[in-house]
């Protein structure tokens, strides 16, 4: 990959960093220290991650209609100023009030450049490794969170959360930027195919890589095929939440070696599981990359449940994170795989905003459950079952597909 189709790429990893990335994946390490600061529960803290999924939810839904030209580029300026801004507001808050005013701005900027667009201008400038290279833009998504984990842990303990939250706006600025002049909706306006389009087609023809099926199809929201989709959805949704907690879980252990952390190791799960599960969707299919990775997160809740060893929960924390690649590449590409590519663009928005309240949910539900139980032992055996639940409901929506 070369010329224009790389700094397409670059600019995509970018918006998935900082709108994605910066925001979601390291806001865990905010959540005890704004708490013990406004003297509030953890559960309060953990609302901005509800209302930044809320808000995001209803820019998502538009975001279809941002791919125009001389559409998106100004929108996606738009987005930038709303995660930079909202994130600089949620600095110098000194009330909840304050933080829920910046989720509700980052949220909003995070729609309007998350997913949903990330993977509809994927579509359209990337034929050849699909799967691959949708998961690993993706998977930049996590990028941040590993890398800006113990960094801004650093910052926080030595000056202040509202330090570690400054640094964290003017970093989300600097990775969303690049998309605003690079980004174009489709490669024939530049003058160029889709990348790889020519061993694509005689790839497909030989039936040697995944293809976007069911071109054309009729589709309807009353279909089994969506119902299924939607559940497993929520489900995929439900259980993406818990890895922002895990740093809460590790103080709650008094393990503070690994406090600092757990979050980086769960997020490099997060990245090597979305590049992984591309190659396996590519090479074999995605119904088996998403089976298999709910199996695996439920076997990684064990060693959490019991408390093991510092090493054993690191290596689970690693684990459960591959749900984050069910939750974001998965769901892209079993839309794609379900409902065919003229129907993405309908159908994907819609899966998102319904995932979004899932996530929702899940963000401030977990935070209360543990200010209620004071154990994150209830909380883990709930996420078994709903992980075993995205087994049984890829399974049956692939069989009915095939039906």
């Amino acid at each position: 990959m070369k010329g224009k189709y790389l700094l397409v790429f670059a600019s995509l990893c970018g918006l998935a960093s900082g709108a994605l990335g910066v925001c979601m994946n390291t806001l865990g390490l905010f959540y005890k220290p704004i708490a013990e600061d406004l003297g509030v529960g953890i559960g309060s803290v953990s609302l901005t991650m509800t209302i930044f999924t809320i808000a995001s939810s209803f820019t998502a839904l538009i975001a279809p209609k941002m791919l125009k030209e001389k559409v998106v580029n100004i929108a996606i300026l738009v987005a930038t100023v709303l995660l930079g801004g909202g994130t600089f507001l949620m600095a110098v808050s000194s009330s909840t009030l304050g933080l829920y005013a910046g989720s509700v701005m980052r949220g909003l900027g995070s729609g309007m450049t998350g997913f949903v667009l990330i993977t509809s201008i994927i579509n359209r400038w990337y034929y050849k490794s699909h799967g691959l290279i949708t998961s690993i833009s993706v998977a930049f998504s996590g990028i941040p969170g590993v890398i800006l984990s113990p960094i801004l842990s650093s910052i926080i303990n030595n000056s202040g959360w509202r330090a570690g939250m400054t640094v964290s706006g003017i970093l989300i600025v600097l990775l969303c930027l690049p998309a605003v002049f690079l980004v174009t909706v489709s490669p024939q306006t530049q003058g160029l195919d889709p990348y790889g389009y020519e061993e694509f087609l005689r790839e497909k023809e030989k039936g040697n890589i995944r293809t976007i099926s069911a071109e054309g199809e009729f589709f309807s929201y009353k279909d089994k095929e969506f119902i299924l989709a939607v559940l497993f959805v929520i489900a995929v949704c439900l259980a993406a939440s818990l890895p922002n907690y895990l740093p809460s879980y590790a103080e709650s252990l008094n393990m503070t070696s690994i406090s600092g952390i757990i979050l980086s190791v769960a997020l490099a799960g997060n990245i090597c599981s979305k590049i992984l599960f591309g190659i396996v969707s590519d090479k074999l299919s995605a119904k088996i990359a998403i089976m298999s990775y709910a199996c695996i997160c439920t076997v990684a809740l064990i060693p959490l449940i019991l408390h093991g060893n510092p090493l054993f929960i690191l290596i689970a924390a690693f684990s459960y994170n591959f749900t984050a690649s069910n939750s974001s590449v998965g769901i892209s590409i079993i839309t794609s795989d379900l409902f065919g590519e003229s129907n993405y663009s309908k159908v994907y928005p819609m899966l998102s905003f319904i995932g979004s309240y899932a996530m929702a949910f899940s963000s401030a539900m977990i935070g209360f459950m543990f200010d209620f139980f004071g154990s994150y032992t209830p909380i883990f055996v709930a996420i078994m079952v709903i992980q075993i639940s995205i087994v049984l409901i890829s399974f049956n929506a692939y069989r009915l597909k095939k039906a």
